[in-house]
């Protein structure tokens, strides 16, 4: 297993680039922020680019100090997928997970 971190911006930040193809076992999204903070995630294939038809998360709420967590799903990426994300408040929500290549 192996760890990917980035923190969110306000436009989408790509939150993994699977080099090979991976599997994504765990993703926690930590808001540092004081107020309440909306997170979209996106899994894109190949080229595409993120917007409604590719989101996995569309506009979830992480209270202030708290943590999101999946972990009882695995997303398989092939090499030219990844993962991105954006938040409703810059560099307050930091994306953490772990995955292994297969």
């Amino acid at each position: 297993m192996a760890l990917f971190q980035e923190q969110l911006g306000e436009s989408a930040t790509t939150v993994f680039d699977a080099a090979t193809d991976s599997a994504v076992t765990t993703l926690f999204l930590c808001n540092t922020h004081s107020a309440t903070v909306t997170v979209t995630l996106y899994l894109i294939t190949g080229t595409g680019a993120p917007d409604d038809e590719n989101a996995i998360w569309k506009d979830i709420s992480i209270a202030s100090k708290d943590t999101f967590v999946m972990n009882n799903e695995r997303i398989i990426l092939a090499g030219t997928d990844f993962i991105k994300g954006l938040a409703s408040v810059a560099d307050k929500v930091t994306v953490t997970g772990t995955y292994t290549t297969i």
